[in-house]
């Protein structure tokens, strides 16, 4: 055990040799896994408890059947020498329980209602008696989790359909879990009670959807709810079956006895919106969702009979619509700069061709205005028609556009199978596609990206019982995405219409653009995504599953493995593939007058892509063992190992660095792969068994990857309050891999900077000519050779008492990476006032190397106050607050700014907020037949009852922000091949608080741009991170449902929702950059910091079902 608490097999740098003692406990543990049939994360639910007599004493030899009251499967069991039962492999649902002794009466619970992954307890006393009489006992508790330490949420089905997000995508109701809040606006990542990237997993009826990739989920998989019977978070303390801090589990809805089936229709038109503030007009289109599922009994008439055996579960979803209504807010220059007139402006703008000399009037003579740029401007940037047309504004043309409607198609198949009571089966099947066009680019003149999105998931899952208390589960999914994406110009027609020269020869013919951009000017760049050509963004993750659960005396043991298989695919284009350039005020002092003669400040180019195959494999073993230590407490043991080699490339086409030999190493046997256009003698390139690295993915695999969880669950007063607590240590879910598709295989070119005074590179050439070639070539990463896998450690302590049907929580949760990646620049000189070029550097024939290392870290502690009321009597409802303090310095993949001073980032996490309440609630009301209120017939039914309302409501501060100032480099840190500066986004200084009063803030200043200055020369800021406070967000949801009965089987559900229903301003971040000419400080778009809240402008929402 480490001092950070981890356990490890270290491989000394030396050589692959093994602490003999580590080796053998490692080789221990696994023999005893495989030892036994194993699995991983199943998604059954346990009932358990303890059988006694009236006395206390206890009753070994009860039998035990729980029924699922829809199938009629049946499970059985006995309770043990000490009394206690455990049935295991439960599907959610709604079960009864029958216990049977000779000398006891009977004793029946009915309506036992059990939610995926959850552990009940149910303590029977049974009274004495005949067997012949029964006693019926209501199910009672489930208010508060009595067995574990883990900290959980779940919603089911009746709320997914109830609570008004306006969504039909599962991943909006994660944002109504206490302690999960989404990493910015349109982040995949998401954090929960503190993790980190690749420390969350997704699930659907226990089968990944994450990517296997970077860490993010295959959305789509799980975004239309009708398919899905329930939504389950774990955010701390998770048992070792499960590998990740954050995992959602999501469980399709099953068959039962009686044909279920809904048809239904999701309606919103423009006018159902409110008009963004930044926008002209309201936006957004007539838009139906449509769907239905059915289910039930498979039955063919006079040849099978399914009823209490088999059944069936088919969806289908679909979106149909009018075009959409795409609102545009760029910032576009005065018609007088297109003209070279700045004479109203203060600023004089100079000729960098005459010795610097004022431009005469302040205007820029006609002849002098590049051919480029003429055509540039008058293709892509329109006039302002909003504001003052002759004042210089942000958003100062707005536009609305209309495009086509984007029909999406979801279908989801599940069948369920009863050989016996002791063998089982179910499996499902889904497929979505979905079309988007959006205009790119933030400008009307550049038109739309299109994409056509395809993803599938698999999976079967076979049940068997070899006793009553030894159960095996197996099971095999997959998840299938694929994601190209066609930007709407063709790239190479774009550089021939400009007239461009000084790009890569042999130009793809395939969608890009030429990209421009400013520094120091507000005006909206041109530019667009990515192309990723077939087959485009494409992976494909299989999962194998097998697991053991064996209960005997005091013990429920579970142990498993899991085989994990991912292929990644990938051709995306640099987005410099088609030339990029940048323009600052260096030459005539304003970065428009830069851009009309053609001088930029940097420029960028780039070579076509390749196919990139990247594959990798992993292997996770666990054993977990939840000891009863009394019945009042029970102890949560267990532990995982995880084995998970890095990526390969099919072909070979990856590289690193070693910064020890100053060489570029690639897998053994693909030397023949390297570019012809690598410049001879730059840099020697050799495989990696010369060096010592893997053969094939050139990082040595981590074999310490030992995950210890333990916890508590104590009930000292009874069964209605319970004192839990937990620790583990999770790892990333996925394997570092190493530069993939780059040099020595495609080649990149550092950004050129422009050299001082007199321009040397200027339109219509956007990089410098050399005669000898290529003469500078970017490197691949270098990585530490033995990196670690990084882990957390996190902690809880709970107290939890349950009443009035209501669970009441408190919970202290801490989480503490350790081992996070990071990387810095290890070629990077000293920081000071003289010129890049002047430095010694560890090599310095080669521009920044970013070296992949172990150590960045980061401390998250919370406070969390919840009070919940699952579903009873007509009511649910469930309040939380969450406290949160995350104090940081560098997440995967992060870089300092000074390479030698890695604390120098170290602050308060930027997107966790610090105060943070969210709640919901569903209410039937109650009137109408058979109601507390006016249960006065079918007349006064039909008017009064029936009715519903649902609300959310959500209030938490803003996110923590970071000034930057963009302009020449003022510590020569940043590469460039001359005298002249690069052009550099840095922290400024920080002269003082620069957050304003509440009273003082407006979408125009949010904080004191004042309170920041340039970096002094040779130093960098002096500014920490997250030092500006965002605004926050305050958004109500509100829905009225009415269901009307229309026979004894069928009902008709009418839907009236909102989302932000007040309409407040949930405004998005301001721009911190403080040279952003007319827009620092500024804020330009509503709609908060995390797109999972819904927090836009009040949008409503009309429904109808058909539900029998």
């Amino acid at each position: 055990m480490t001092s950070a608490g981890r356990c490890e097999i270290i491989l000394p740098e030396g050589g692959p040799g093994l602490s003999r003692t580590r080796v053998f406990i490692a080789a221990a543990f696994i023999n005893f896994i495989l030892s036994h049939p194993a699995g991983a994360q199943t998604t059954f639910a346990t009932l358990t408890g303890t059988v006694t007599d009236p006395n206390g004493a206890v009753i070994p030899g009860a039998t035990i059947e729980v029924t699922h009251q829809g199938s009629n499967y049946r499970y059985t069991a006995a309770s043990n020498a000490a009394g206690i039962f455990t049935v295991g492999q439960l599907r959610e649902g709604v079960y009864s329980l029958r216990a049977k002794n000779p000398g006891f009466k009977e004793t029946v619970i009915a309506d036992i209602r059990l939610a995926a992954l959850e552990i009940r307890r149910i303590e029977l006393r049974l009274e004495i008696g005949t067997v012949e009489t029964r006693v019926e006992v209501s199910a009672q508790g489930g208010a508060i989790e009595t067995e574990t330490a883990r900290i959980s949420d779940s919603k089911g089905a009746d709320l997914l359909k109830s609570l008004p997000l306006n969504t039909r995508s599962l991943s909006g109701f994660l944002a109504l879990s206490p302690g999960v809040v989404q990493a910015g606006a349109g982040s995949s990542t998401r954090r929960f009670a503190g993790s980190r990237a690749n420390q969350e997993d997704t699930t659907i009826d226990g089968i990944t959807v994450a990517n296997g990739y970077d860490g993010t989920q295959i959305g789509p998989l799980y975004s239309y709810i009708e398919s899905y019977e329930e939504i389950r978070i774990d955010m701390a303390n998770n048992t070792a079956e499960f590998g990740a801090i954050g995992q959602v589990t999501v469980v399709s809805k099953s068959g039962t006895n009686n044909l279920h089936g809904v048809g239904l229709d999701y309606y919103t038109t423009p006018w159902f919106r409110a008009r963004d503030p930044f926008a002209l007009q309201r936006s957004g289109n007539i838009s139906h969702s449509l769907g239905g599922l059915i289910s039930g009994p498979v039955v063919i008439p006079k040849l099978y009979n399914g009823r209490n055996r088999t059944f069936f579960t088919f969806s289908l979803e679909t979106s149909r619509g009018s075009q959409i209504r795409q609102n545009l807010n760029p910032t576009v220059p005065l018609a007088a700069w297109r003209q070279g007139d700045f004479s109203a402006l203060t600023t004089p703008v100079r000729d960098p061709f005459a010795n610097n000399t004022p431009f005469p009037g302040n205007r820029i003579p006609a002849s002098r205005i590049s051919p480029v740029s003429q055509r540039i401007q008058e293709r892509f940037w329109p006039l302002p028609n909003f504001g003052d047309p002759s004042v210089f504004a942000s958003q100062n043309h707005r536009v609305q556009l209309s495009r086509a409607f984007d029909p999406n198609t979801y279908v989801t198949s599940r069948q369920d199978h009863r050989f016996s009571d002791r063998t089982s089966i179910f499996a499902r099947f889904t497929w979505d596609r979905q079309y988007s066009r959006q205009y790119t680019g933030g400008l009307p003149t550049i038109g739309q990206n299109w994409q056509t999105r395809s993803t599938r998931g698999f999976m079967v899952s076979s049940s068997h019982a070899f006793r009553t208390n030894l159960l095996n589960e197996f099971r095999y999914g997959f998840a299938y995405n694929n994601n190209p994406r066609n930007p709407p110009t063709l790239g190479k027609e774009v550089v021939q219409h400009l007239g461009i020269v000084g790009l890569v020869d042999n130009l793809p013919d395939i969608h890009g653009l030429f990209k421009v951009a400013f520094t120091g000017l507000g005006i909206t760049a041109i530019g667009v995504d990515n192309d990723w050509r077939h087959p485009g963004f494409e992976n494909w993750v299989q999962q194998f599953q097998e697991q053991l659960s064996w209960y005997r005396g005091k013990h429920n043991v579970k142990a498993g493995v899991q085989l994990i298989r991912v292929v990644f695919n990938d051709r995306q284009a640099n987005t410099a593939l088609f030339g990029s350039v940048n323009f600052s005020n260096r030459y005539t002092n304003h970065p428009y007058g830069d851009f009309l003669l053609g001088a930029p400040n940097t420029a960028s180019r780039a070579f076509p892509p390749e196919l990139i195959q990247r594959l990798r494999w992993g292997t996770d073993f666990f054993i977990t063992d939840d000891y009863k230590v009394t019945p009042k407490l029970s102890l949560n043991l267990g532990a995982r190992y995880e084995l998970h080699p890095g990526w390969s490339e099919r072909t070979g086409a990856q590289a690193v660095f070693d910064i020890g030999s100053g060489k570029i190493v690639v897998p053994d046997g693909s030397l023949n792969l390297v570019s012809r256009l690598m410049p001879r003698g730059y840099v020697d390139i050799v495989e990696a068994s010369s060096l010592g690295y893997d053969p094939k993915s050139l990082l040595t695999t981590d074999h310490g990857n030992i995950a210890p969880r333990i916890g508590l669950a104590w009930r000292p007063f009874g069964a209605n309050t319970v004192i839990r607590s937990g620790y583990g240590i999770f790892y990333d879910v996925v394997a570092r891999s190493v530069t993939a598709g780059g040099a020595p295989f495609v080649l990149n070119e550092p950004a050129y900077t422009n050299t001082a005074g007199i321009p040397t590179v200027v339109f219509p050439r956007v990089f410098p000519q050399t005669a000898s070639g290529l003469t500078t070539v970017g490197l691949p990463g270098a990585y530490r050779k033995d990196l670690r896998t990084p882990f957390s450690m996190q902690y809880n302590f709970t107290v939890e008492h349950q009443r009035w049907n209501t669970g009441f929580r408190v919970s202290y949760i801490g989480t503490n990476t350790r081992q996070g990646e990071w990387g810095y620049n290890i070629n990077q000189p000293v920081p000071d006032s003289r010129p890049f070029v002047d430095k010694p550097r560890p090599f310095p024939n080669y521009p920044g190397i970013t070296y992949i290392t172990n150590g960045a870290g980061h401390q998250y502690n919370s406070l969390t106050a919840e009070v919940e009321r699952r579903f009873s009597k007509g009511l649910s409802y469930q309040f939380s607050w969450v406290w949160a303090r995350d104090i940081g310095d560098l997440e995967r993949g992060q870089s300092p700014e000074n390479a030698y001073d890695r604390r120098r980032e170290r602050s308060v996490w930027l997107d966790i907020p610090t105060h943070r309440m969210t709640s919901n609630f569903f209410w039937q009301l109650p009137f109408g037949r058979g109601q507390r209120f006016l249960n006065q017939g079918k007349v006064l039914h039909y008017l009064v009852g029936g009715w519903e309302l649902s609300g959310v409501y959500s209030i938490y501060s803003g996110q923590f922000l970071t000034p930057q100032w963009t302009g020449p480099d003022p510590v020569g840190a940043a590469f460039t091949a001359s005298r002249t500066p690069a052009q550099v986004t840095i922290r400024p200084d920080h002269l003082r608080d620069a957050n304003l009063p509440s009273g003082q803030r407006t979408v125009s200043r949010w904080f004191d741009a004042a309170a920041f200055r340039a970096p002094q020369a040779g130093q960098f800021g002096t500014s920490a991170k997250g030092v500006i406070k965002g605004p926050g967000s305050n958004i109500f949801n509100a829905g009225l449902m009415k269901t009307i009965p229309l026979t004894e089987q069928f009902r008709l559900r009418l839907e009236l929702t909102s989302t932000n229903t007040f309409n407040h301003p949930n405004y998005g971040n301001p721009n911190t950059n403080i040279t952003a000419l007319g827009q620092v400080g500024v804020i330009s778009a509503v709609g908060g910091v995390a797109s999972l809240d819904q927090s836009g402008p009040r949008l409503l929402r009309s429904g109808i079902r058909l539900e029998w």
